[in-house]
């Protein structure tokens, strides 16, 4: 049976599609068709089936030019400083470039996302989860998403700042129970889930290295609350992640991480700010490693040392989003990450951005920033016993357009 389109309108900018009949084989193929050619058109669509079953495409495309000095790393520069470096880099890129699809009924919502941040910009799998809604408050995920954890920062640039910088784009696979309470002027969210989250604690290198394996899924719990704050909605929110792993198939360790943030807007402004602690999971704050024209590089410390004690880390941030108007705002902040133990060589031993951007609504759906961001990070010297810090400078601009 063909699919008999019988009517369209456009919605807020989208066009909303509905179909007559269709069967399940023709459905599909048409899906396929609107997910890669849509966002070719100047619009996203939706289509909307006649067992009410919708449909949405949505995406971006976004290029950033990008410019660093003492912090070269191969591609995007780095989110570190290292010394003896004073070359000065020019790189473009688009990776982050998104295609996703949004799938809604009655009891099941679904969401398919990608990105080009593979090798050589090839598309990899973001999200691909659905959610089936247990009551009116209650929903169970099943699939890949986002972390319970939360970093959060206002900072355009694709690597983020030191310690707010998200390790790997995929996200993990989970079964998630969350909820969404509406306790009149305050709303709490709750959420707890069973996620495979030891790969945003450890480095490839350190994972191959300690043959680290897993017999279970960790444990992550979420709780967000929102409230009126000045006649708008404030939300603060805390967060802990752990997962039991295995060193060479034998001796067991429960690496961690947990946070707490809030975010409070004041008329034009927002402020928001986080902390985070984590224990043998220094790979969850995203540094990223830059060399310089020797081919020394900065070292980001491993979770466990060689004999195997965990290494503690501590982040936190203070930022501010200034809305001028409909198309105008400036945005800043600095971001902070400490390792606080078993530091006795050149690890990095601490890592800081200050940022501060100005933001233009070029149209609704299209967004023009340009950013300068200065890192500080100090490393620990063993030939001469002393810590030696070093400096980056990088200025980026940044197009986006949603669709």
């Amino acid at each position: 049976m063909d699919c008999k389109i019988f009517g369209s309108k456009v919605l807020k900018g989208n066009l909303l599609v509905y179909i007559k009949s269709c069967n399940t084989c023709v459905l599909k193929v048409l899906s396929f068709i609107l997910f890669f050619f849509l966002p070719v058109m100047s619009f996203a669509g939706s289509v909307t089936s006649s067992d009410d079953t919708k449909l949405s495409l949505y995406g971006s495309i976004k290029q950033y030019f990008v410019w660093g000095n003492g912090n070269y790393a191969e591609g995007y520069p780095a989110n570190t400083a290292i010394r003896k470096s004073d070359l000065t880099t020019f790189n473009s890129y688009m990776g982050s470039t998104k295609l996703g699809l949004d799938i809604e009924s009655d009891k099941i919502s679904a969401n398919i996302e990608s990105d080009f941040e593979g090798d050589k910009n090839t598309l990899i799998l973001l999200k691909a989860y659905f959610a089936y809604k247990l009551s009116d408050n209650l929903k169970l995920l099943i699939g890949q998403d986002e972390p319970l954890g939360e970093l959060n920062t206002f900072s355009d640039n694709y690597y983020a700042m030191p310690g707010f910088d998200k390790t790997r784009p995929e996200g993990v696979s989970q079964i998630r129970l969350e909820g969404n309470f509406d306790l009149g002027s305050i709303s709490l969210t709750p959420a707890i889930a069973i996620e495979n989250v030891y790969p945003y604690m450890f480095r490839d290198e350190e994972q191959e290295e300690k043959n680290i394996s897993v017999k279970m899924p960790g444990i992550g719990a979420k709780l967000a609350l929102e409230f009126p704050f000045l006649q708008q909605k404030a939300r603060i929110y805390g967060f802990f992640e752990t997962q039991k792993v295995y060193f060479q198939n034998s001796e067991s360790h429960w690496p961690y991480i947990y946070g707490i943030g809030v975010q409070l807007p004041i008329k034009m402004v927002t402020l928001q700010s986080e902390f985070l602690y984590g224990k043998g999971s220094t790979h969850y704050v995203g540094l990223i490693e830059a060399i310089n024209k020797l081919g020394m590089e900065t070292e980001v410390p491993r979770g466990y040392t060689d004999n195997l004690n965990a290494r503690r880390l501590r982040a936190y941030n203070i930022e501010a989003n200034i809305a001028l108007n409909d198309a105008w705002g400036i945005y800043g902040g600095f971001d902070k990450v400490n390792f606080m133990n078993e530091l006795h060589n050149a690890n990095i031993q601490s890592a800081d951005g200050k940022f501060i951007g100005i933001s233009f609504n070029l149209t609704k759906s299209t967004t023009l920033k340009l950013e300068y961001d200065n890192f500080k990070t100090q490393f620990y010297c063993p030939k001469h016993d002393e810590l030696k810090s070093a400096t980056a400078n990088q200025v980026f601009l940044s197009a986006q357009y949603n669709f």
